[in-house]
């Protein structure tokens, strides 16, 4: 890999006198652009206001207020930016700050003469509303007063950083290089009064000799000093993606390389500050903001599967039937799916949630479908979708109250599916492993929910913990079933820890709620690592304060509660030994700081709340036969 921050002109070199200039053609748009450009836009038979029409144009992302088209002309390749007016506070952002696409152009420009790696614009436009009708009249697409066009040239075989790096950071040498070069290019454009405005993993492309490169211009600000609190902003942005995907000596050193930058280009022109900052400073500050950082970027996304939007919409199926459903799924990357997933990107319809949940009955009739699960709770069922996209396996969850207080419960007291589609989600949204749902209804006569139905994803090649335990752990030749614990051990914790750490409480976590997939390892030596997907919300809360109400991680009580639970769920399960619970009492002892020499005084807790939740659980077994037949 090559560092290119240094090769572009040096600070403050000014732009050639004869390099930009201004069309204004009889109607609009009114076009800005570098001279040698100005034959790619008088290019014959081709519109830049309408792509469509013409040839060599593909549409490769739709936005609610934008959309990127890829163009070729003449063997070369060009993205094309249509920015819309978009909704009332964009309009008042554009009356100050000027139209996205000139926010944009300016933004490149500035990063051209400063030295700092970007995506070069060679063109905008903007229209202000005279020759609208004109244009109407004779076909052609019309944007409206207020909007832009932005016309870069494509870097070829440039890719996004997220993915570039699932793929290196298994490789010390490659991961590093990147991760230095990253932070030179972030250091180089503080030090140039230069602050990307979305600074995440998608918005840098690495082009093949490894030097990286801003994109999505749009929100960056130029022309002043980057303080203390925007560099921690900017940091915290591009922390959100890298703290599940790189290991902290990762982390560490990306920071000290943005340091040594910050040191090398601090006498890069007026905007830079050549005052030396402190490492452990930084972390401590850093640490703060990106946790601050990761809480609303959280809460934005849960407000926005409650609304209609982008990614969900409400529907209204049937007479007195509604709900929301999924338009498209955000997944993750490749490296962070687990064997045998759907794609990472699933669309759908409202017209066809509303085809599919006219008849809300059908997913969980033993009939059509195929039950899963029958307890006196409810009823789980597997169906298929026919979605755009292929078939769409999808569990189907009935929730049935047999009781006289359980029925009152479910018809005036909370809604028991809203609240699993909200924790499904807010887990989702905080990179927890969760089967997502898909899409929620419920009937309503007046005040009363008399009825209701959930749709989750299904997750392939996965059994319960139990079931693993039984049918895969047990079946493996010696040393596997230790190694398959031992790694199973190792992911439980991790669950645990990071749920409690982003403020969840699990009080149902038995192993029929958790699902495993097997993960194969080359090595012998060390455990199988499988993933964990997290079901039936019913048992999660959210840990809050009493006063403010903001979210802070979970105490240990809440995970000794969950570990006990758990341990409770796999009592009576024969390949579980004595040793294994000792160990994963001290991996989560180890896992919350708490110290080892306690270790014996828990150990002995456990053991008699085991014994106590056993009687418990048969008194509680020995009803339910007796009432209905079944556990």
């Amino acid at each position: 890999m090559t560092d290119t921050t240094a090769q572009r002109p040096g600070p403050g070199a000014p732009a050639p006198p004869d390099e930009s200039e201004v069309l204004f053609r009889p109607g609009e748009p009114s076009w800005c652009c570098i001279r040698p450009f100005r034959p790619l836009i008088d290019a014959a038979g081709f519109d830049w206001a309408d792509p469509a029409r013409g040839p060599g144009a593909i549409l490769v992302k739709v936005g609610r207020y934008r959309r990127i088209w890829r163009v070729e002309i003449a063997g070369d390749a060009y993205f094309l930016k249509q920015y819309d007016r978009g909704p009332p506070a964009a309009r008042l952002k554009a009356l100050w700050r000027g139209p996205a696409a000139r926010r944009e152009w300016d933004a490149g420009r500035f990063a051209a003469a400063h030295g700092v790696a970007a995506v070069e614009p060679v063109a905008c436009a903007g229209w202000h509303g005279s020759s609208a009708p004109a244009d109407a009249a004779a076909g052609r697409h019309v944007p409206g007063p207020g909007a832009s066009l932005l016309v870069t040239r494509a870097v070829p075989g440039a890719r996004p950083l997220c993915d570039v790096w699932l793929e290196v950071r298994d490789d010390p040498t490659r991961a590093s290089e990147l991760a230095r070069c990253v932070a030179r290019l972030v250091a180089r454009a503080h030090q140039a009064g230069f602050r990307h405005g979305d600074l995440h993993a998608q918005n840098i492309l690495v082009r093949p000799d490894g030097g990286p490169l801003f994109v999505d211009l749009y929100n960056a600000r130029t022309r002043a000093p980057v303080g203390r609190r925007a560099i921690l902003a900017n940091l915290a942005q591009l922390n959100q993606w890298f703290r599940r995907r790189a290991s902290r000596t990762q982390r560490l050193r990306f920071l000290r390389a943005y340091l040594d930058g910050r040191r090398e280009f601090a006498r890069l022109g007026p905007f830079a500050d050549p005052s030396p900052s402190d490492l452990r400073v930084l972390l401590a500050a850093l640490d703060r903001r990106a946790r601050r950082h990761a809480r609303g970027l959280g809460a934005q996304r849960d407000r926005r599967a409650r609304r209609d939007g982008r990614y969900f919409t409400r529907i209204r199926p049937a007479p007195r039937w509604r709900g929301m459903a999924v338009l498209q799924t955000r997944a993750p990357g490749p490296g962070d799916r687990p064997p045998g997933a759907e794609p990472p990107t699933r669309r759908f319809r409202r017209e066809d949630w509303e085809r599919w949940l006219a008849d809300p009955g059908r997913w969980t009739d033993p009939a059509r479908t195929q039950v899963l699960k029958e307890s006196h709770s409810g009823r789980v069922c597997l169906a298929v979708l026919d979605a755009l996209d292929g078939p769409l396996r999808v569990v189907a969850k009935r929730p049935v109250p047999r009781t006289v207080l359980r029925r009152l419960i479910a018809w005036f007291g909370p809604s028991r599916n809203r609240r699993a589609w909200r924790r499904a989600w807010a887990l989702a949204h905080r990179d927890l492993p969760v089967a997502r749902p898909l899409a929620y209804v419920e009937r309503r006569l007046g005040p009363i929910r008399t009825d209701g139905l959930l749709l989750t994803e299904f997750v392939p090649g996965a059994a319960d913990l139990e079931a693993f335990l039984l049918q895969v752990a047990a079946a493996a030749p010696q040393p596997g079933p230790r190694r398959i614990k031992d790694g199973l051990i190792d992911a439980i914790v991790r669950l645990l820890a990071d749920l409690h750490e982003r403020g969840f409480v699990h009080r149902d976590l038995k192993a029929g709620n958790l699902l495993v997939q097997p993960a194969s390892s080359e090595s012998t030596a060390l455990p199988l690592r499988p993933h964990l997907t997290l079901i039936d919300m019913d048992g999660i809360r959210r840990a809050r304060t009493f006063f403010n109400r903001r979210i802070r991680p979970a105490s240990f009580r809440g995970l000794d509660r969950a570990a006990v639970r758990l341990a409770l769920s796999l009592a009576d399960c024969p390949i579980v030994t004595r040793t294994d619970r000792l160990r994963f009492l001290n991996r989560c002892l180890r896992a919350t700081a708490r110290m080892k020499t306690a270790w014996k005084d828990h150990w002995r807790s456990l053991d008699a709340r085991l014994s106590a939740g056993r009687a418990r659980h048969a008194r509680r077994r020995d009803w339910k036969l007796a009432h209905y037949g079944r556990p």
